[in-house]
């Protein structure tokens, strides 16, 4: 992976990085620990939790994580952490910062209404090119006719534009985002002049939702971020929910949670799947884009003929040996002294007492 640090500039700096971080093949991960943020923990006057994505920032060594609350237990924002992990193991954790997303307007987002309706779901997140500003996306709340969007906000949250999503994605009678599955999952590309997007659910005019017995096509979306617009569009075939829920007819869903850009054409997908009764299952994808169809002009991928993105298993998180929480965010981090490069996970522990903040951290063998 290419970091291109642009107020640096200089070329022997540059030439680094690119060798650092340029793929060398088959990729694996290597655990190296876990932490856990308590419940209910309080940062300035605030609950840490609903952690739904994370994202490296090198020149300072720190990470963001955005925190999915839609203003219900304070306004939306995101936080700040400082995670102390090495080839020994995963040491220390420390939230260092938070800032609240801001409306156009310069206000916060305001709490549900008394009917439950919400303006914000803050789900994805990501830094910049410039170092200077976040992209990040609200699932919306399409119960309630409320569009998912695709933003660029300032480093204190403050509101700078909106991405110019097209008209398939909104809500409307048969059609657009289906309620908590829309625009999910956001990365930076490696020539830092776009960003991909991933909706964790099939578009309702795409067809029916994940289930135990087939799995369903996703949208990978991915804008100009100079002009804001779509420029291109990519299906990511889902798989089935992972077992049936129990009792039989309950809840039970499979979707893209996070997306990380590994080369041009390469990315990592998490896969979450969860049934009532039966469990959790998480899994990373390494997926390439090369032979997939470009659907941009499609409305519906009904009767369409299309080819998908390939994947490959990279992890299956079941394998770890560990209890694994509701893992929505994954990011690359330093460098190792071994020389590999380090990969993220965090959980979104949905502010109950039941589940938790789960940080995750890998060693990765294949980039280098």
């Amino acid at each position: 992976m290419c970091l291109l640090y642009k107020k640096l500039g200089g070329g022997l700096f540059f030439i680094v990085l690119m060798v650092c971080f340029s793929y060398g093949g088959d990729i694996s991960l290597d655990f190296i620990g876990q932490r856990v943020i308590p419940h209910d923990y309080k940062f300035q006057d605030t609950t840490v939790g609903g952690l739904s994505a994370l994202d490296y920032n090198g020149e300072t060594d720190s990470f963001v994580a955005i925190c999915d609350d839609r203003s219900d237990k304070n306004p939306a924002r995101f936080y700040g952490l400082k995670l102390g992990y090495d080839l020994s193991g995963f040491h220390s954790w420390q939230v260092t910062d938070v800032q609240f997303i801001k409306r156009p307007n310069g206000t916060v987002f305001p709490k549900p209404d008394f009917l439950g309706k919400s303006y914000i779901d803050p789900e994805a997140l990501r830094l910049s090119p410039a170092r200077n500003s976040y992209f990040w996306t609200s699932e919306g709340h399409a119960k309630y006719g409320v569009n998912s969007f695709v933003r660029e906000m300032a480093l204190d949250g403050s509101y700078l534009r909106d991405f110019t999503v097209p008209e398939k994605y909104r809500v409307g009678a048969g059609r657009g985002i289906r309620d908590n599955l829309a625009f999910e999952a956001l990365t930076v590309t490696t020539d830092q002049k776009s960003i991909l997007l991933s909706t964790e659910g099939p578009l309702i005019q795409d067809g029916a939702e994940a289930d135990a017995d087939h799995g369903a096509d996703v949208r990978l979306l991915q804008f100009d971020i100079e002009g804001g617009q779509a420029a291109h569009e990519y299906v990511y075939a889902l798989d089935p929910v992972h077992k049936e829920s129990l009792p039989f007819g309950n809840f039970s869903v499979n979707g893209v949670v996070d997306i990380l850009a590994v080369n041009r054409d390469q990315y990592i997908v998490t896969e979450r799947s969860f049934s009532t009764g039966a469990g959790l299952s998480v899994k990373l994808y390494l997926i390439n884009l090369v032979t997939a169809t470009d659907v941009l002009k499609l409305d519906s991928l009904k009767g369409a003929s299309y080819s998908p993105v390939t994947k490959k298993l990279l992890l299956d998180l079941g394998t770890l040996g560990i209890t694994i929480d509701n893992i929505e965010g994954v990011s690359f981090g330093k460098t190792l002294k071994d020389g590999r490069r380090s990969l993220l996970l965090i959980s979104d522990n949905n502010f109950s007492s039941a589940q938790v903040s789960q940080i995750l951290a890998f060693a990765v063998n294949g980039l280098r």
